[in-house]
């Protein structure tokens, strides 16, 4: 009889213990049901951020290669300016007479207005580290130049998001160290987020 009741007390004091009970058997919820909408996130700034590109290449005993790519932000409708980094590698080999090499890199800037949607005017600054090729006595010495260039060019369409770019620029600050030849034509890339 003793072992009987402390069965039977052991059993009712196991339920009251409700260690593993299930919401879904036992019919409660315990969820919070209030609507709490998402703050939506300001990304309009993003759809007017612009990138792009200007590469080139050729290989063999001359090689060139150019790279310049760019970020750029549409404040409004027509109006696009932007920054970027220029980096450009000649190698040039004389057969006989040994290789020449250089590599000239920089920053430069860009405004640019759109007369229509395909046709614009550009402004744009660069500023480059090139070898100083009229010192004779330290020809591995290197010089910042400036350039200011202006022209124009015209944009196709690739898409919603993308466009080629083709301009004629002309280097409105000539220098005896100027690496541009006048005029300078620009074959490139520009896309939106």
């Amino acid at each position: 009889m003793k072992n009987k009741v402390l069965i039977i007390f052991f059993l009712f004091f196991c339920l009251s213990f409700r260690a593993q009970t299930d919401d879904v058997y036992v019919g409660k919820t315990d969820k919070d049901t209030t609507f709490r909408p998402k703050k939506k996130r300001n990304n309009d700034w993003i759809d007017k951020v612009t990138y792009g590109s200007n590469v080139q290449a050729i290989f063999g005993s001359y090689t060139y290669i150019y790279l310049s790519p760019t970020i750029g932000y549409t404040p409004f409708k027509n109006f696009n300016f932007g920054i970027g980094f220029i980096y450009s590698y000649v190698s040039i080999n004389y057969k006989g007479y040994g290789r020449f090499s250089q590599s000239i890199y920089g920053g430069h800037s860009y405004a640019r207005y759109f007369i229509n949607e395909s046709f614009f005017v550009q402004g744009q600054f660069d500023h480059l580290l090139q070898p100083n090729v009229y010192n004779i006595y330290n020809p591995s010495e290197k010089v910042w130049v400036d350039y200011a260039l202006i022209g124009g060019g015209y944009r196709q369409s690739l898409g919603n998001k993308a466009a080629l770019i083709t301009s004629i620029m002309i280097n409105a600050t000539p220098n005896r160290l100027s690496i541009y030849p006048n005029p300078i034509i620009q074959i490139g890339f520009v896309g939106r987020f």
